[in-house]
């Protein structure tokens, strides 16, 4: 099991005694997580990494996960989508009730009786319409800057019953919004089988497994299937590419998730665009990609790619900066605040500048060592899971009133 100390040759022997000091303060109180699914997606790696962790340090936390079938997480991606700004969703009274039955259910079998509850986006919102006792707040983790107004006038009056709301960025907060919020980015475990370093003979097997050529340049993405993410716009910049690069190889991992019923659909669609194209490849966890060979894939990029049209934060991003690898991105949601343009990698305004960044990064190796240093060392700072640990301990202290 990892311990806290094993993080101390990554940031430092002072971040570790300061979460030592915090985790004794609330020693002795229950906390509970809760969410959608315990796989795929940045919310389930978090949680199935920080939570225990917490444990470790005395901390007596849970991570909880709601049941639910396609019809209520077709509903839930629809709100996912409104709230980050598709305006063209609607949600009928009777999915809205089917959604609100389905939380009145999990809340029948879930254990909500703690000191602090966490509740990480849309999808177990309502249950805090069952509170016991103690404090509640709602983490969101998706791009709420432009919500469609009538999906989130729904769910806005279960929000307000919330003491605290948690958001990854400033704009993410609606406007007039009377609970508080605070900021807190999301982060990554540098010891974590996709983080955690590993030997080029282990990387090379991975890339000869897939039948991708480890002796030819590879730049990817890695995300869900997903309409925000764009896909295809990630696979026009390959073939941009490659029209000047020659023999460049692209790779596309995705997974799929039981709170994501839409990603069948784009994965076939996504197919359908690559077509006979063999220097594309269409991966998933229906592949036998995990964490191990997400983390050969990344290592193995020469460039990391990230076209979202929306992203919340972006973890893999985070991902890729870790491992060394300069980012070509969109301007989306949290990617900015990783991807630091010229010196972390690259933000674009669109397909032929995106392209033409990845191939100046391909063409002058140096200039890619150059960034992808930096990104590590971004990294290192703000978005490893010490940080993220930290911020935790410090709101249930502050929610609980022990501060001081």
């Amino acid at each position: 099991m990892v311990k806290i100390e094993d993080y101390a040759p990554i940031v430092g022997d002072g971040a570790i005694e300061t979460i030592k000091k915090m985790a004794e303060i609330i020693r002795g109180e229950k906390a509970v997580h809760v969410n959608a699914t315990s796989y795929g997606g940045g919310v389930a790696e978090i949680l199935n990494r920080t939570v225990p962790l917490a444990r470790a340090l005395g901390i007596d936390v849970s991570w909880q996960t709601l049941k639910g079938d396609t019809d209520f997480f077709t509903v839930t991606k629809k709100m996912h989508n409104a709230l980050q700004g598709d305006q063209d969703v609607s949600i009928p009274s009777e999915e809205f009730g089917m959604y609100l039955k389905v939380n009145d259910e999990n809340a029948s079998v879930l254990d909500l009786d703690a000191d602090v509850v966490v509740i990480h986006d849309p999808q177990p919102l309502p249950l805090i319409r069952h509170r016991k006792r103690g404090k509640w707040a709602w983490r969101c983790h998706i791009d709420t800057s432009t919500p469609n107004n009538a999906v989130w006038s729904m769910l806005e009056p279960m929000v307000r019953m919330y003491d605290l709301t948690i958001f990854s960025m400033e704009r993410y907060i609606p406007k007039g919004l009377p609970v508080p919020a605070i900021i807190d980015y999301p982060t990554i475990d540098p010891l974590a089988p996709k983080n955690a370093s590993m030997k080029p003979e282990e990387i090379t097997r991975v890339l000869e497994r897939y039948g991708v050529d480890p002796d030819r340049p590879l730049i990817g993405q890695v995300a869900r299937f997903d309409p925000w993410k764009n896909p295809m716009g990630a696979i026009d910049v390959f073939r941009k590419v490659r029209s000047a690069v020659p023999g460049v190889q692209l790779a596309m991992i995705g997974a799929f998730a039981k709170d994501d019923p839409e990603g069948a659909e784009w994965h076939e669609r996504v197919v359908k665009y690559v077509g006979m194209d063999k220097d594309i490849f269409v991966l998933s966890n229906l592949d036998g990609v995990g964490d191990l060979e997400v983390n050969a894939f990344q290592r193995a990029f020469s460039v990391a790619l990230q076209l979202s049209k929306r992203e919340g934060f972006g973890l893999t991003v985070t991902e890729a900066l870790w491992k060394g690898v300069p980012v070509v991105a969109t301007r989306a949601g949290g990617i900015p605040l990783q991807v630091i343009d010229g010196t972390t990698g690259f933000l674009t305004d669109g397909i032929d500048d995106a392209a033409g960044k990845t191939v100046l990064l391909l063409r002058r190796p140096w200039l890619a060592r150059e960034l992808g240093e930096g990104g590590k060392d971004h990294v290192r700072l703000n978005f490893l899971i010490t940080n993220g640990l930290s911020n935790y301990l410090r709101m249930h202290i502050e929610l609980v009133g022990k501060m001081g």
